[in-house]
């Protein structure tokens, strides 16, 4: 642990405390020493007898500032809730005891304060006051210490329980970094510099950082007034990003690892609610969401008994592994709940389906899900990198879980578009794809994936990789002989391909043209100019092409010539397109629209891309 923050109620001397234990004054604003009073963040730090340094926070005690004082605890190892011997337990003590039970906070020192000017009777009522309330609460709780920071009376005792508490190194340094931005600012000769708390992973000059819908360079890195090369989790630093305007970055931004992972705008959460707050919610609720130093309107949908439901945020947000957030109401202003973000993609807008559920469940005591969520999932096969992002899990695990279950099937070969599907499901999706054939007249027809999935009530975007799988499997001859996948869809019957010397010429020349045409060729229908009394045969000829291997059908009306196809294959890894929009993959290969959407589609039922989104990404 390296980070500690204080907690309490307004005016019971966390300020104070932490000058008393640092030889620091957290307060950096002019206005809070005047008035006595701590309005937003302040800082200090503590060094360790064994040679590294303890960040310490100090967040504002009053009601209306408890978004600043969310912002402030979401990074502390170690809380320290101040309550002072002559008021006890206040308001805002209860809220923030509730607020840190519900971030998750690994421990909590209880500190009576201004022990000095409290009777005995006084002291004792405080400290039952604290027992009581501790009793109810999950935070793991150390035991309480009595001080008086202006004498001094137990501050060294209390030291020396900090210095217990804090290990040197903490968790989450391997993770990617997110640091969420509480102050911007500009310096002369140096420029724009945002600060914060790094929750996880690590940074280093000279790496680089998405910030404010960009990607920047850490010109430098500070940590209490010193510069430092690299910083890990756990501390408070100002990074100094080469080229970011001021004006483009607020309080309440994250900054990221480029292309982080996991953002959403639905979230599926597991709620757990404050004593006292309604036991019931009208569906579309609104609520105000903290999370780091993020605050934001959100919409409630789906609430469940056990609490899993799913929050509408305005916008997208980045998010991290067992991310915690807070709930307030708004009317009156309070803290209601708070929980964990367990999904950033959720299957389904505005409730929590019961697959996602079953597999919530298991996760939350540590069992594998992957089998449950797949047999109650309304089309039991996923890709797992992109349910890996969605849970926020590693790819490794899920496969792994995948690997040893005999409920499961992974397919087609590795890497990146691994699906995985439920084996008892494989068996009727290729009784309805053998069913569905054999209904069919016997003579060659295409029918695009969008009905196919319909017909096999299956996932059309995941079809044709999956057919290809299963399609090897023993027990499909038939399958095998009447059907060929093809970019735009599945060929029932191919038959024999023979030309005819009328289709044999018309067949040269659309080969010709299809090779100098590269990836810009004109739609199929333009080339009837080839056979004037009789453009019908251009689409016979084009479509015996495709039956040899010739050409390559891209969509309903749109053939590449074979080597135009292959460098298709070959362009999002040649030109590093990774997590791309349309717009940006045809500027890329410098293509309209008119092609962009049917290429992209086609790399995406390739398996070459998966789509998330307007994104799309290498598989």
């Amino acid at each position: 642990m390296r980070l500690i923050g204080t907690a309490g109620h307004i005016d019971h001397g966390k300020s104070t405390l932490v000058e008393a234990l640092s030889g620091i004054h957290p307060s950096r604003l002019p206005e809070e020493r005047a008035r006595g009073m701590t309005i937003d963040l302040g800082y200090a730090h503590l060094d360790h007898p064994d040679g590294y340094r303890l960040g310490m926070v100090d967040v504002p005690g009053h009601e209306k500032l408890v978004k600043n004082m969310v912002a402030g605890a979401t990074g502390f190892e170690l809380a320290l809730w101040v309550v002072d011997a002559r008021e006890s337990v206040m308001p805002q003590s209860l809220e923030h005891l509730q607020i840190l039970d519900l971030l998750g906070v690994r421990s909590l020192i209880p500190v009576v304060t201004k022990a000095e000017l409290a009777s005995a009777e006084q002291l004792d009522a405080a400290l039952h006051d604290v027992a009581s309330l501790l009793a109810r609460a999950r935070v793991p709780t150390q035991p309480a210490h009595v001080v008086d920071s202006v004498s001094g009376r137990g501050i060294a005792r209390l030291k020396e329980a900090i210095f217990a508490s804090c290990g040197a190194s903490p968790d989450g340094e391997d993770a990617l970094p997110y640091l969420p931005v509480d102050r911007v600012f500009t310096l002369r000769g140096i420029g724009t510099v945002v600060t914060g708390t790094l929750v996880r992973g690590r940074l280093a000059e000279g790496g680089q950082v998405a910030l404010a819908g960009g990607t920047w360079r850490v010109r430098s890195l500070h940590n209490h007034h010193e510069r430092v090369g690299a910083i890990g989790a756990g501390h408070r630093v100002g990074v100094n990003v080469a080229g970011l305007a001021a004006d483009a970055v607020r309080r309440g931004d994250t900054l990221v690892a480029p292309g982080h992972p996991y953002t959403g705008r639905f979230l599926n959460v597991r709620i757990r609610w404050v004593e006292g707050a309604p036991a019931e919610w009208k569906h579309g609720a609104r609520l105000h969401f903290h999370a780091g130093c993020t605050e934001a309107e959100c919409r409630l949908w789906g609430l469940e008994r056990e609490g899993w439901a799913q929050l509408e945020l305005r916008e997208e947000a980045p998010f991290f592994p067992g991310q915690r957030f807070i709930l307030r109401g708004t009317s009156p202003l309070a803290t209601v709940g708070g929980g964990e973000v367990l999904d950033v993609a959720p299957g389904r807008p505005r409730r929590v389906l019961p697959a996602e559920r079953a597999a919530y469940s298991l996760r939350e005591g540590g069992e594998p899900s992957l089998a449950a969520y797949l047999a109650e999932a309304p089309a039991p096969v996923v890709e797992l990198p992109a349910l890996a992002r969605r849970w926020m899990l590693p790819e490794a695990a899920l496969r792994r879980e995948a690997e040893e279950s005999p409920k499961l099937r992974l397919g087609p070969g590795g890497g990146a578009g691994l699906l995985v599907w439920g084996a008892d499901w494989e068996g009727e999706l290729l009784k309805r794809l053998h069913d569905f054939v054999a209904g069919q007249p016997r003579g060659e027809r295409l029918v695009p994936y969008a009905r196919l999935g319909r017909e096999l009530r299956g996932p059309a975007s995941h079809l044709p990789a999956l057919l290809r799988a299963l399609l090897g499997r023993e027990g499909t001859a038939f399958l095998r002989a009447s059907v060929r996948l093809d970019g735009a869809g599945c060929v029932l019957y191919p038959g024999r391909v023979a030309f005819t010397p009328d289709e044999e010429r018309v067949a040269g020349e659309l080969l010709e043209r299809l090779r100098a045409a590269g990836l810009r060729p004109a739609r199929i229908r333009e080339y009837g100019e080839l056979h004037p009394r009789r453009p019908e045969v251009v689409e016979r000829v084009a479509a015996k092409l495709r039956d040899q291997g010739r050409v390559v059908r891209v969509s309903p009306d749109l053939f590449l010539h074979a080597d135009a196809a292959d460098e298709l294959r070959e362009a999002p890894r040649r030109h590093g397109l990774d997590g791309v929009r349309a717009a940006e993959f045809g500027r890329a290969l410098g293509l309209s629209r008119k092609y962009t959407i049917p290429y992209l589609e086609y790399l995406n039922q390739e398996g070459i891309l998966r789509r998330e989104g307007d994104l799309h990404y290498l598989a």
